[in-house]
């Protein structure tokens, strides 16, 4: 296993930004009803190595999955204004420990397949939850991550040393179908100069933000959280006023400007709401490419250098630009409770649409399956094992005792070297 730490994206020409005045286009794309996910928290003890304090542990997760504040439960909740919730699979909300017939190691797809054969034994079948979400001893297994989960699937791994809130949620994140996202560093907001991947967005909970931060548009867009008064789709060139995308009222929260194809820049206002997004004031866009909202990556036109959470953000009189596509947008000014921005169009942000990604597409609607998915260590496991489960792609938070705070139950940071890094990488059982 590499020790990089970054996921690597393949370049993307980028462009985008300039405006004139017309009526909004309503968005006419379906909204995701309702959904409960029941979650199997499990407790789990290795042949060799037990947990340390398991009742105290139990206490934790019980707050940490259901809390009624930071917790996933509530997380989720709060971004998706209740469209989606998540809640224990049966009359406990936590499980075990039990006992699996195996030794301390990182082989996730053993102790997965282990897990769901004793839960079996004590009448748990699989077709009872949604998720199934598995805390292990780490002293002697040593795993190198902080929370690992099937992107598009129903499993993660929590290695107890590590958990935190930013880990649960964030691996649940993949579970919903999001990949790490990144920043696309574009200089002056020439979008068609070829734009540069440059580390994690820091504006979502899957580009390393933590559960201080919600979800971006894009990723809302993706399981189509946005209702059809709070998404516009750009369809000529115009000025468009923006809410804060996870604040109260009504209105619209963010805009979806064509770019060719199946490419869209993605607008949106943020600001802080509730426990959401104290840090993130400001306009900010994310490229979206071939319909992929799952991999969407935050525009930034500023240089590299070190600067304020929400200095990135697109201030007033800001442009990003593709001149090759005709398209112009401009933050025309941005305030703590609202923002506007002007968009130009051409004929060539109309090109006739190609062929979408190929896990591309909303995933709300759709229970957790066998689905691919990606995976990110920050470092490699000691044992040398390489995380794996059957034919599906691990997404891996990156995890070490000596830089991840231990907050079962409370909201640290999960950092590494100041910040949560990732590298996707295919995981296969050998």
């Amino acid at each position: 296993m590499q020790s990089t730490s970054r996921v690597r994206l393949s370049a993307l020409a980028c462009g985008v930004v300039l405006a004139s005045t017309a009526a909004p286009a309503a968005y006419a794309g379906e909204v995701a009803p309702a959904d409960r996910r029941t979650v199997q928290v499990v407790m789990v003890n290795f042949s060799d190595s037990a947990l340390a304090d398991a009742a105290k542990l139990e206490s934790s997760l019980e707050s940490a999955y259901y809390g009624k504040s930071g917790s996933l439960a509530s997380y989720y909740n709060e971004i998706t204004r209740g469209r989606i919730t998540f809640g224990p699979a049966g009359t406990d909300q936590v499980t075990g420990p039990l006992t699996l017939p195996v030794a301390a190691s990182c082989d996730t797809g053993r102790i997965a397949d282990e897990t769901q054969k004793a839960l079996a034994a004590t009448g748990v079948a699989k077709d009872t939850y949604d998720h199934v979400s598995i805390v292990f001893p780490n002293e002697k297994a040593k795993c190198g991550f902080g929370g690992l989960g099937t992107v598009g699937g129903g499993k993660t791994w929590m290695p107890d040393e590590h958990f935190s809130i930013d880990a649960l949620v964030h691996e649940f994140g993949h579970n919903l179908g999001y990949h790490h996202q990144m920043r696309l560093r574009c200089p002056d907001g020439d979008l068609g100069a070829g734009c540069k991947e440059d580390g994690n967005s820091h504006k979502s909970v899957m580009g390393g933000g933590g559960s201080a931060a919600g979800l971006t548009a894009a990723e809302l867009i993706h399981n189509k959280w946005l209702t059809g008064g709070e998404l516009t789709d750009v369809t000529k060139s115009g000025t468009y006023t923006l809410r804060p995308l996870n604040g109260e009222g009504t209105g619209v929260r963010a805009l979806r400007i064509p770019l060719g194809g199946q490419d869209k820049i993605i607008v949106e206002m943020r600001a802080k709401a509730g426990a959401l997004d104290g840090a993130l004031q400001g306009v900010h866009a994310y490229r979206v490419t071939r319909g992929d909202y799952t991999r969407s990556a935050l525009i930034d036109p500023t240089t590299g250098e070190a600067k304020a959470p929400d200095a990135d953000a697109l201030r007033a009189g800001t442009e990003l630009t593709d001149t090759a596509r005709e398209v112009t947008v401009k933050v025309v000014s941005s305030g703590k409770t609202q923002a506007t921005v002007a968009v130009r169009l051409g004929s060539g942000a109309a090109a006739p649409a190609g062929p979408a990604a190929p896990d591309s597409g909303p995933v709300a609607a759709t229970k957790p399956g066998r689905t691919a998915v990606s995976e990110a260590p920050a470092r490699a496991p000691e044992s040398g094992v390489r995380p794996h489960v059957g034919d599906e792609r691990l997404a891996e938070t990156g995890g070490d005792s000596s830089t991840v705070p231990l907050a079962l139950g409370g909201a640290a940071a999960l950092a590494l070297g100041g910040a949560a890094l990732f590298a996707l990488r295919r995981r296969r059982r050998p």
